[in-house]
């Protein structure tokens, strides 16, 4: 597998969509009204405007991420100190996301830690082609305007996901693009030598992908288990993963 880090400037983005819906409609963004024929950029300079009144975010961890649900810890501290994470995600936002967001701590730095899961929203066709394939690992932060991911995958995931960031003409910068190696402090190195084969074969041919690439019978056969030995192999590693992340014994 591959370990990708990517960043771009929200500034760049905001400009290409900016530019985008100028050219579609004939009209600069701020004159045009609500009911415009394209509410996906509309929705996206929205949400870059929010991410604009942040001083930092950080994932600290994922909980789960897969189409069904999506859990995660996050850091986040503002510019203005008086706002907070519910004055910025509007109710719409939560409801779309259909999710819960709990506060469990406030840093002394005027940071705060909040804990948040929910069902995304099902991608519309259209948002599903440009859907990144591979699969997102920390660090995954925002500061001083630029967003910066690490996504995991095959050198094939990599190569399409640059190739759609430079389709979508986002200006994107590698940071580094190396093997995925872990540490033996890395909460993989803690699985078994059958629970990492499953739980890696599994990401490497798409059984996290949404929609699966991939069934646990196939996954099995590739590695000459029966498909519920695969199943309980595949289980205990997402339980032993998921139980690290947590402090849970």
């Amino acid at each position: 597998m591959r370990r990708l880090v990517l960043e771009w400037s929200l500034k760049d983005v905001s400009k290409r969509l900016k530019d985008a819906e100028k050219h579609h409609t004939g009209k600069p963004v701020a004159e045009l009204d609500h009911g415009i024929e394209s509410p996906g950029v509309q929705q996206d300079l929205k949400l870059i405007e929010t991410l604009q009144k942040i001083k930092s975010f950080e994932i600290l961890h994922f909980l789960r991420f897969d189409q069904d649900e999506t859990a995660a810890i996050f850091k986040v501290k503002f510019k203005d100190p008086s706002v907070n994470v519910k004055d910025v995600l509007s109710d719409r936002m939560l409801r779309d996301f259909d999710g819960k967001l709990q506060l469990l701590e406030n840093d002394e730095d005027g940071a705060s830690i909040y804990f948040i899961k929910g069902r995304p929203p099902r991608p519309t066709p259209a948002m599903e082609n440009k859907r990144i394939s591979m699969y997102p690992l920390l660090p995954f932060s925002f500061r001083d305007g630029k967003v910066r991911v690490t996504l995991v995958g095959s050198d094939e995931q990599v190569k399409e996901v640059l190739d759609n960031m430079k389709n979508e003409g986002i200006s994107c910068r590698v940071v580094s693009l190396m093997d995925a190696k872990f540490s033996p402090s890395s909460p993989i190195s803690r699985l078994t030598e059958k629970q990492r084969d499953a739980i890696t074969l599994a990401f490497s041919l798409g059984y996290f992908d949404t929609p699966r690439k991939i069934s646990t019978e196939e996954l099995a056969t590739k590695l000459g288990l029966a498909d519920s030995t695969f199943v309980v192999h595949l289980r205990r590693a997402e339980r032993r993963l998921l139980a690290n992340m947590l402090d849970a014994p």
